[in-house]
C-alpha cells in the first residue's frame, strides 16, 4: 500500500492545519501524531503560500496564513513520513469550500477509516457528524484544537504547552468570538484559566 493509500484516523481541513501549524506544538504534532488530509486541501495549502507573501507583514492575517501553510506542507510532503499522508479526492471538488467538501465525500466512502475529523467551521462540524450518524460510524467532528488536546492525553506535552498553544491559536486566527471560543473548548475536558486570558475562555 502507498503512502498515498494510508488513512490515519485523524482526517484534518486546510484551515485546521494552518491554526496548528503556527502554534509552538506543531513539531510535537509532526513527531507524535498521525494525520490523513486530501489532495484538494494540499493544493490550497500551496495556492495560500503562492498568494500571500513570506513578506507581508508580521502579525498579518497574510502572514499567519502563509507560515501556517509552509509549515503545515511540510510533512505532508516529505516522502519518508507515512505519518502524515494524502488521500486524493474523486471526483475532485472545485470552489471556495472545495477543502471541506473533500472531508465530507472522504467521509461518505471511507466512514469505517475515520475516528477524528477536524475542522473549524461549525456548518462544516454539523455537516460530518451527521454523516458519521447515517453511517453509524463512531466519530466525531471537532475543532483544531483537539490536535493539541491529543498531544497533552498521549503525554507528549504539559498541562501548560496545552493551553497556552490552544490561546496561541485562537488568537492568531481571530477566533474570539463567543461561537469560535466555545467551539475550540468544547470536547476538551481540562481547566487552562490558569494558562489562558479569560476572554478566551468559554
Amino acid at each position: 500500500m502507498g503512502a498515498d493509500e494510508i488513512r490515519h484516523p485523524v482526517l484534518v481541513d486546510t484551515d485546521a492545519l494552518i491554526s496548528v501549524a503556527n502554534t509552538a506544538l506543531w513539531p510535537t504534532v509532526v513527531g507524535n501524531l498521525n494525520l490523513t488530509t486530501t489532495n484538494v486541501c494540499i493544493h490550497e495549502l500551496k495556492r495560500h503560500i503562492r498568494d500571500k507573501s513570506e513578506f507581508a507583514p508580521d502579525g498579518s492575517r497574510r502572514k499567519w496564513i502563509y507560515d501556517g501553510s509552509v509549515a503545515a506542507l511540510e510533512p505532508f510532503e516529505d516522502d519518508s513520513n507515512t505519518a502524515f499522508t494524502t488521500i486524493n479526492s474523486v471526483p475532485r471538488p472545485h470552489g471556495p469550500d472545495a477543502g471541506e467538501q473533500s472531508l465530507e465525500q472522504e467521509l461518505e466512502q471511507h466512514p469505517e477509516s475515520y475516528t477524528f475529523v477536524v475542522l473549524m467551521d461549525q456548518r462544516g462540524r454539523e455537516s460530518i457528524n451527521r454523516i458519521f450518524e447515517k453511517r453509524d460510524a463512531d466519530g466525531v467532528a471537532v475543532a483544531p484544537s483537539y490536535l493539541l488536546y491529543l498531544l497533552h492525553k498521549n503525554g507528549n506535552c504539559s498541562k501548560q504547552e496545552f493551553c497556552e498553544a490552544c490561546g496561541e491559536l485562537l488568537e492568531g486566527e481571530g477566533w474570539t468570538s463567543y461561537s469560535a471560543i466555545q467551539a475550540i473548548w468544547q470536547e476538551i475536558p481540562i481547566d487552562c484559566s490558569s494558562y489562558v486570558d479569560r476572554n478566551l475562555l468559554p
